[in-house]
C-alpha cells in the first residue's frame, strides 16, 4: 500500500502520475477527501479502469458533490461515496464497514476497534467539537505533517496521542499562538456594500484555528486568511453568517465547504515582495 496526500491544488498533476503497479493481484486506487478539475485527470482513470484497476472515490465537499456528474468524474468507479453529512474520514469508515464481512473475525474486530480514532477526525473536521480531545489530536496531526501523523496512527491499537504526537501537540500550540498573533497583527477589517464584514489576515498554518479567534464574537463576518507557509487562502465565516463559501472558493479555482473554503491565486505569492520592492526603492532611490 502507498499512501500519497496532496491539496486539492495538486491533486490533477499526483493522479495523472498513477500508474499500475508491477506484480500479482488487482490494483486499488483510493482517492479520499480530494476531487480534481481536469478532464484530463478522469480520463487517466478511466484508462486505468479498463486495465483492471478498481478505483473508489469518497468525499464530502460541497464542491465535489455538487460537480460529481461533471465530465470529469465520468470515470467508471468501483465505488463512491459522496456526501456532506460527515467528514470523508467517516464516510471511508462507513464505505469499508460494508465490505468487513469479507475479513476473518480477528480482522473484522481490529477494523472496528479503530472507530474511536475516526470519531475524533470526524468530530474537528465537521468542527463539531463533542469530543474534548478531538482539538488536541487535530493540532498534533497537523503539526507533526500527514505522513509521520500517518505512520503513528497506522501503528495504535487504541486512540491514545503517541510519544511523537504529544511532542507535537506542544511544538503545534506554541507555532499556532504565533500564527494567531501574526494574523492579528495583519487584520484588516472592510465592511462590504451588503453589510458583511470581511476581515482579511495573514497567518503560518493552522487556518482554522486562526479563523475561529478572528470570527469569535463577530456577526456577519467573512474571514479570509491567507497562508504564508502553504501560500493558499482559507475561507471562514461566523456563525450567523450564510454566504456559501464553497461557491467563492470555486469562482477562483478551489473548493470546499460553505462554511469552510480555500484556493490559492499565483498572484497572491508577489505581493509581499512587490510591496517591499515598492518601499525600498523609494528609500534606496534617495540615496
Amino acid at each position: 500500500m502507498v499512501a500519497n496526500f496532496a491539496a486539492n491544488g495538486d491533486s490533477d498533476r499526483l493522479i495523472q502520475k498513477l500508474k499500475l503497479k508491477a506484480g500479482a493481484g488487482q490494483d486499488e486506487i483510493w482517492i479520499t477527501d480530494l476531487s480534481w478539475n481536469s478532464v484530463e485527470t478522469g480520463t487517466h482513470l478511466t484508462e486505468l479502469a479498463r486495465a483492471g484497476v478498481r478505483v473508489f472515490w469518497i468525499d464530502h465537499h460541497r464542491t465535489a458533490v455538487s460537480r460529481s456528474s461533471a465530465p470529469e468524474f465520468k470515470v467508471p468507479f468501483a465505488g463512491t461515496m459522496l456526501s456532506e453529512q460527515y467528514s470523508a474520514a467517516r464516510l471511508a469508515w462507513s464505505f469499508l464497514e460494508r465490505r468487513a464481512g469479507e475479513l476473518s473475525e480477528e480482522a473484522a474486530e481490529s477494523f472496528r476497534s479503530f472507530y474511536p480514532i475516526v470519531a475524533l477526525a470526524d468530530d474537528h473536521d465537521r468542527w463539531v467539537h463533542l469530543l474534548p480531545d478531538s482539538a488536541d489530536w487535530a493540532l498534533a496531526v497537523q503539526t507533526l505533517g500527514s505522513a509521520d501523523s500517518y505512520r503513528e496512527i497506522l501503528a495504535m491499537k487504541e486512540p491514545v496521542l503517541s510519544r511523537k504526537l504529544k511532542r507535537a501537540l506542544l511544538a503545534g500550540r506554541e507555532a499556532m499562538e504565533k500564527s494567531r498573533k501574526l494574523a492579528r497583527t495583519t487584520m484588516i477589517d472592510r465592511v462590504l456594500p451588503n453589510g458583511l464584514k470581511l476581515r482579511t489576515a495573514c497567518c503560518f498554518g493552522y487556518s482554522s484555528e486562526v479563523a475561529a479567534d478572528l470570527y469569535d464574537g463577530q456577526l456577519q463576518t467573512v474571514i479570509a486568511l491567507f497562508d504564508l507557509r502553504s501560500q493558499g487562502v482559507s475561507l471562514r465565516r461566523s456563525a450567523d453568517c450564510e454566504v456559501d463559501l464553497s461557491t467563492v472558493a470555486r469562482s477562483l479555482g478551489g473548493g470546499g465547504h460553505a462554511a469552510a473554503s480555500g484556493f490559492m491565486l499565483e498572484e497572491l505569492r508577489r505581493t509581499p515582495a512587490e510591496r517591499l520592492a515598492e518601499i525600498l526603492s523609494e528609500r534606496l532611490a534617495g540615496t
